[in-house]
């Protein structure tokens, strides 16, 4: 008998009104209406970690609404979008109309799935995977993965953002609702629940990785906090309309930011980061420069 794989979620469940509620109401309608300005904490970390520059070539694994496509367009770079969503890449073609003739040309979308790239081997200096990791089976993420790794020139590196962190929801969330007893025994939504089938940990993301052939650096951040700031809780009919009020108070996020100094982050960090790149290629300088990893996180994958 043949291996068994679990079904894909089908790309028709990614239909508009999906897409806009992963992010709430409104917050698509505020970036078009600031011509790309106001991007949400998440996708700007992502943007910041990709270092990028004109000329370079950015494959963008799984394109969603086309932020950051048209973000990585207009610092100059030719980019790639890619997705198995119909309904995202009609998305995405909106996004890019209001960028000038200049940026859209820099733009290829292309209908196709993560785990077999129409691409030649070798050309990005970017690879970017941002919140698809925990729509993919184990069988998937591990195609996509060796994907991006055949598709990245040895000079790149690949930018990967996921979560939830599995273990802050799992150990942490509980401790939360003892704050307010009006947040839900269930954290995620409705729509999280349908198609989050593979939401990671700092190990599991390790062991994928490693058997993709990258070598890489793995952390936690919280970028939640900055999230609650920044978003109008109102917008939301999900746990974030009564969590982010309380994420909100000087005192919950004074504690949050010294708990993060603790093995407690472990379980309060809510955002998996990743940068990997050929194991025959040369640590990206943005890792040079500063080190994102914390002793803690290092020393849990080199145990395990």
């Amino acid at each position: 008998m043949g291996e068994r794989f679990e079904q894909p979620v089908p790309p028709e469940v990614y239909d508009e009104e999906t897409l806009l509620r992963f992010v709430g109401d409104g917050q698509y309608q505020d970036f078009i209406a600031s011509k790309g300005d106001r991007l949400p904490p998440r996708m700007a970390r992502s943007l910041l970690l990709m270092d990028l520059r004109p000329g370079m070539r950015v494959l963008d694994m799984g394109c969603g609404r086309g932020e950051i496509v048209l973000h990585a367009a207009r610092r100059g770079a030719e980019v790639v979008g890619i997705d198995y969503s119909a309904a995202c890449l009609r998305l995405t073609r909106r996004t890019l109309e209001v960028a000038p003739d200049r940026e859209r040309e820099r733009v290829t979308l292309a209908r196709a799935d993560a785990t077999a790239l129409p691409v030649r081997n070798e050309v990005f200096e970017r690879v970017l995977m941002l919140d698809i990791v925990e729509h993919l089976h184990d069988w998937q993420l591990t195609r996509a993965l060796r994907e991006a790794h055949r598709a990245l020139s040895p000079q790149g590196y690949l930018v990967l953002h996921t979560l939830p962190n599995r273990w802050a929801l799992r150990y942490g969330y509980p401790w939360l609702r003892l704050l307010s007893r009006r947040l839900p025994n269930r954290p995620r939504s409705d729509v999280e629940r349908s198609v989050h089938i593979n939401e990671q940990d700092l190990l599991s993301l390790k062991r994928v990785l490693g058997e993709a052939g990258f070598a890489f650096e793995i952390w936690l951040e919280n970028l939640t906090l900055d999230q609650a700031t920044w978003q109008d809780e109102k917008r939301f009919t999900d746990v974030r309309r009564e969590a982010y009020p309380i994420l909100r108070r000087p005192l919950v996020r004074a504690t949050a930011s010294l708990l993060m100094r603790t093995p407690l982050k472990l379980i309060i960090a809510n955002d998996i980061y990743a940068i990997a790149w050929r194991s025959d290629g040369e640590k990206p300088s943005i890792l040079k420069s500063r080190r994102h990893s914390s002793w803690l996180e290092r020393a849990i994958c080199m145990v395990s």
